[in-house]
C-alpha cells in the first residue's frame, strides 16, 4: 500500500464507494436506524430522549462503520466467486485493488475502536460486535461453511441482533440503566422486530428467477422462488405483528400504524408481482425489503415526534 500514490487510492475508492457503498445514503440510513431504535427504547422505558446527543453520534458512527466493515470483508471473502460470476464489479475488475480494500478496512476498524474506547462501559459490547464480524470473515474457522448457504445464514445473520444489543447498551449507559432492571420481554420483542426485517432483506437479496440462476447459490435455488418469498414474507410479517402489538400496548399514534401498514403492503405487492410473473425484472426484491425497513424506522421516528410534541 505504501508504494501506491495517495491520489490513486482515493480515486479508486471513490469509484468503489459509488458502486458498492454510497456514503451519503449509508450514513443517512445509519442515522435513521439508530434514532428509530432508541426512540422505541425511550417510549418503552418512559424516558424523554434528547435524540441529537453525543451518544447518537457514537451510535450512528458505529453502525455506519460496522456496515462498512462488513461490506469490505464481503469483498475479501467472495473475491474468487466475484471474479468468476461478477467480473464487472469494481474489485474483481481491478478498478480497486485488494490493498485498497485491506487498507480501508484497517482504517475503519481503528476509527470504530477509537470512538468506542471513549465509552469504557460500552467498550465490551463494541468489541463483541467487531469480534463477531471478524470471525465471519474466517467463517468461524470452519472453511466448509462457505459451501452451505443456510449454515451461513444461521451464523452470520446473528450479527444483526448483536448490533441492536449494542444500541441497547449505549442507551442504558446514557440513561444510567442497569441491565438487570431492564424490561427484557419488551426489549427482546423490539430486537426481534428489527432483526426479522433484516432477515427478510437477506433472503430477498439472494432470490432470483429460474432464468437468472447460475453457480452463485441463492435461497431461491434452495427453497424455490415461492419458498424463498414465503420465508421473506414470514419474517416481514413478524416485524409487522410486533409493530402492531407495540401500537396497541404502548398507545402509539395513528401515523405509526399507517406508515407501517403501507410499507408492508408495498413489500407484499413486490413479492406478489414476482410470484405471479418471475423474471429478471420482477426478481429485484431487495429494494422492496429496503422500503419496508425504511417504513418501519420512519414510522417510529414520526411516532416519537408526535408523542413528545
Amino acid at each position: 500500500m505504501l508504494g501506491l500514490p495517495k491520489q490513486g487510492y482515493f480515486k479508486r475508492m471513490r469509484v468503489y464507494l459509488k458502486e458498492r457503498f454510497p456514503i451519503p445514503v449509508r450514513f443517512a440510513y445509519s442515522i435513521l436506524l439508530y434514532i428509530s431504535f432508541i426512540s422505541f427504547l425511550g417510549i418503552i422505558y418512559g424516558i424523554k430522549l434528547s435524540i441529537f446527543s453525543y451518544y447518537t453520534l457514537v451510535g450512528t458512527w458505529s453502525i455506519f462503520s460496522i456496515m462498512f466493515i462488513l461490506r469490505l470483508m464481503d469483498e475479501l471473502m467472495d473475491k474468487e466467486i466475484d471474479k468468476e460470476l461478477f467480473p464487472d464489479r469494481a474489485f474483481p475488475s481491478g478498478k480497486v485493488l485488494e490493498s485498497d480494500i485491506r487498507f480501508s478496512l484497517a482504517v475503519i476498524i481503528i476509527l470504530y475502536l477509537c470512538v468506542n474506547i471513549i465509552f469504557i462501559r460500552a467498550l465490551w459490547i463494541a468489541l463483541i460486535v467487531l469480534g463477531f464480524s471478524l470471525l465471519m470473515t474466517k467463517y468461524f474457522f470452519i472453511p466448509r461453511m462457505r459451501r452451505y448457504l443456510l449454515l451461513n445464514l444461521a451464523t452470520h445473520n446473528l450479527v444483526i441482533p448483536i448490533i441492536f444489543f449494542y444500541f441497547l447498551i449505549l442507551f442504558s449507559v446514557e440513561h444510567n440503566l442497569k441491565l438487570k432492571n431492564l424490561d427484557w420481554p419488551f426489549t427482546f420483542l423490539l430486537i426481534g422486530m428489527y432483526w426479522a426485517m433484516f432477515f427478510a432483506w437477506e433472503i430477498n437479496r439472494k432470490t432470483r428467477s429460474k432464468e437468472e440462476e447460475n453457480a452463485y447459490v441463492t435461497y431461491s435455488q434452495i427453497f424455490g422462488p415461492l419458498g424463498a418469498v414465503l420465508v421473506a414474507v414470514g419474517a416481514q410479517t413478524v416485524t409487522l405483528s410486533i409493530g402492531l402489538y407495540f401500537f396497541w400496548a404502548l398507545s402509539f399514534s395513528g401515523i405509526f400504524l399507517l406508515i407501517l401498514l403501507a410499507g408492508y403492503a408495498v413489500a407484499i405487492w413486490g413479492h406478489g408481482r414476482f410470484i405471479s410473473n418471475p423474471n429478471p425484472m420482477t426478481s429485484k426484491l431487495k429494494p422492496f425489503a429496503e422500503r419496508f425497513i425504511l417504513s418501519v424506522v420512519s414510522a417510529q421516528i414520526l411516532n416519537h415526534v408526535l408523542l413528545v410534541a
